[in-house]
């Protein structure tokens, strides 16, 4: 077994690396994940940025990854360190050149499940491969949107399964106020990311977490409902609090915003304390 060098090795607070090479200008790195990284180390520097997760800068917010199986683990994994501008810069790997890559930042500290691990390099070999199936023309569902299934694939990889979050860099879901700070906050963060310095039951963060409007507005508006409604924090919901649905969410979708935005208007109601 290879031994992982002291200046790579991951720092035990962050779900997937402490060290980052230099980015390229096309893509926008997450402040807890900025380091020196001495030397050039070829395709280690793009294994090491692929799948650590992140925020983008204006273009990269905009890139969507395409519909399929494994989209959401693609989301909720490979976004909290730098934006999705290295998947899409990586198109046309085929399963064993993406399960290299995966191999690499396991390395490093990623942990993924095997299943997670098997579905993330289906999704991108199928999708993000060498020959991608053609997009499938949109089609309405009349299932309902899965709140349990959008927090397993979208929030669980930073905050936790249990909702508890990371100290010092993932604040936790369960007992967190802000979930009840208005009816459509929560939305917003969803919908816009939130940015900047905040306490939450008495922790400090400081990380910037990225936009995931990637979401349907059904699927947004579930995700709150779930949060809402579990660990544990039934028992803080607020009865006048009104129910979010879909068309209060694409009404949020509209506004140009973006986290620091969104962090504004949490001091403002945090400040008038709800």
């Amino acid at each position: 077994m290879r031994a992982t060098p002291t200046h790579l090795r991951p720092n035990k607070t962050c779900a997937t690396l402490s060290v980052i090479a230099p980015a390229p200008a096309s893509a926008a790195l997450r402040p807890h994940c900025l380091a020196a990284l001495p030397g050039a180390i070829g395709r280690l520097v793009l294994t090491a940025l692929l799948l650590a997760g992140g925020a983008g800068s204006a273009p990269a917010q905009n890139i969507e990854l395409p519909p399929g199986p494994g989209r959401a683990l693609v989301y909720g994994r490979c976004r909290t360190c730098h934006d999705l501008q290295y998947v899409e810069e990586s198109k046309g790997l085929d399963a064993v050149g993406w399960d290299g890559i995966l191999d690499d930042m396991e390395s490093y500290g990623v942990v993924l499940s095997p299943e997670e691990r098997r579905k993330i390099v289906d999704y991108l070999a199928t999708y993000m491969g060498d020959q991608p199936p053609p997009a499938p023309a949109a089609a309405a569902s009349d299932q309902p949107a899965d709140g349990a299934a959008l927090y397993a694939g979208n929030c669980a990889g930073c905050h936790q399964e249990n909702a508890e979050g990371v100290e010092e860099t993932f604040p936790p879901l369960a007992g967190n106020d802000d979930l009840f700070l208005s009816k459509d906050f929560l939305a917003r963060v969803i919908l816009h990311g939130l940015s900047g310095p905040i306490t939450v039951k008495g922790g400090q963060y400081d990380n910037e977490m990225p936009a995931f409007d990637h979401l349907s507005d059904a699927e947004i508006a579930a995700l709150v409902a779930y949060l809402r409604s579990h660990f544990g924090n039934d028992a803080a919901a607020h009865p006048d609090l009104a129910r979010l649905t879909a068309e209060d969410v694409a009404v949020l979708r509209a506004e140009e915003a973006g986290p620091e935005a969104v962090r504004a208007l949490r001091d403002e109601l945090v400040g008038k304390g709800r």
